[in-house]
């Protein structure tokens, strides 16, 4: 488009230090590492998947080791309602985006290997805001070298390849309700929620946010506007797929992120909610004081976890413990670790009997439902389930195994 190029240079030619080109980018030759950042507005919609693919790879040559990309686009539909006679947009699902940069690899001169790190990837909160619209989607990547394979941790890729697969939420939402996969479903969100009493205008963090059911919830019952943040892909897009299915419509902003890297904005939310998601990080501390942070002077923490019991876990309950990569805590040091972080704690309670009696209501119903669970999944999945619902129980009844609900407040 050259007439935008020209009044471009007429209006930004007296910088100096822009140079101003009109050409296809996915034919730009550019050397590699010459930029810290490559950034795209609208661009690769307008691109075929082979296009995408290549210009992705440049990019990743192009940005120095530690640089930036950054792009964004109109993702699952048109986000206007201008009716157009021809429109050559891809629509894409954000997963098809993620699958390309993910498998981008560019070896180095030195024989390592350049990929993509996710930073973030989170709808357009203007467009959340003004809209209520999800569908503009922006993906935020660091070029990194490839790390050796290393002792287990948890992260984005082992999330979404092993504890929240396709199947995965599928099978906890039939057992918690669709959009939870935590204790008590919409049911508990609703009753914790209260306690925060917040009102339409209230800003919301929802840590671990999940398929986004505590998030949809909180915005459509109270009128506040949520921003939910989980580091499964898998889960995020689904709570996406199912935004645009509906039509959009509620103020909910979702991001893919890590919690324990992502820049919060300071003094910027009135409440932080989140729903057995903390038992995934280990470094707690750090964690609680980004919290601390994020809420305003008075804002409110309400937090639900599994937590451990005073003595030594069981061979059976490390072995469950080290499977997940879960870090569990006691209750009483649960409640120390948030008052070290500047917190004041205002309950710790440790509710094991609820957990209990809600673990056997959701068992119960599964042995009921069995043949329906069956027909949609397997009968070695439904067996699996019922041994996890037991053995959760028997280490919840003996003490091990404990559910904690805490409500802090930042002075």
């Amino acid at each position: 488009m050259p007439n935008l190029i020209e009044q471009n240079r007429v209006d930004n030619g007296h910088l100096g230090n822009i140079d101003f080109r009109c050409g296809d980018a996915t034919e730009l030759d550019l050397p590699a590492g010459c930029a810290d950042l490559v950034f795209s507005n609208w661009l690769l919609m307008y691109l075929a998947d082979d296009e995408v693919a290549k210009l992705a790879h440049n990019m990743l040559t192009w940005v120095k080791v530690g640089g930036t990309v950054f792009f964004r686009e109109s993702c699952f539909r048109q986000s206007g309602d201008k009716a157009r006679g021809s429109n050559p947009t891809h629509y894409r699902n954000p997963r098809e985006y993620f699958k390309i940069f993910d498998e981008c690899e560019v070896v180095q001169p030195d024989g390592r290997v350049a990929v993509f790190d996710l930073v973030c990837c989170k709808s357009v909160d203007t467009y959340v805001r003004v809209k209520q619209n999800q569908n503009q989607v922006c993906w935020k990547w660091r070029k990194i070298i490839k790390p050796a394979p290393t002792a287990f941790r948890v992260d984005r890729h082992f999330l979404d390849g092993q504890r929240y697969t396709a199947g995965s939420i599928a099978r906890y939402e039939f057992v918690f309700g669709q959009g939870f996969i935590s204790p008590g479903g919409e049911r508990l969100t609703q009753e914790l929620a209260a306690r925060l009493g917040l009102n339409p205008d209230a800003h919301v963090l929802d840590v671990g946010c999940g398929v986004g059911g505590s998030a949809f919830h909180l915005a459509r019952t109270l009128g506040c506007y949520v921003y939910g943040m989980d580091l499964s892909a898998n889960m995020i897009l689904t709570a996406l797929e199912r935004a645009a299915a509906s039509g959009n419509g509620d103020k909910v902003s979702l991001e893919v992120s890590d919690a324990t890297r992502r820049a919060l904005p300071e003094a910027s939310f009135d409440a932080v909610f989140t729903r057995d998601s903390l038992l995934h990080i280990h470094d707690k501390p750090a964690l609680f004081s980004r919290l601390l942070r994020a809420l305003r002077p008075g804002g409110q923490l309400l937090v639900t976890d599994y937590c451990r019991g005073g003595g030594p876990p069981s061979p059976g309950f490390s072995a469950y413990i080290d499977d997940r990569g879960y870090d569990l805590v006691a209750v009483a040091e649960y409640a120390a670790l948030l008052s070290a972080a500047g917190f004041e704690v205002l309950s710790a309670r440790d509710e094991t009997p609820r957990f209990v009696a809600t673990l056997g209501a959701e068992l119960e119903r599964l042995r009921e439902r069995r043949d329906e669970f069956v027909a949609r999944f397997s009968e070695r999945e439904h067996a699996d389930m019922v041994a996890g619902w037991e053995a959760k129980l028997e280490r919840a009844h003996a003490g091990e195994h404990c559910w904690g609900v805490f409500h802090a407040r930042r002075p």
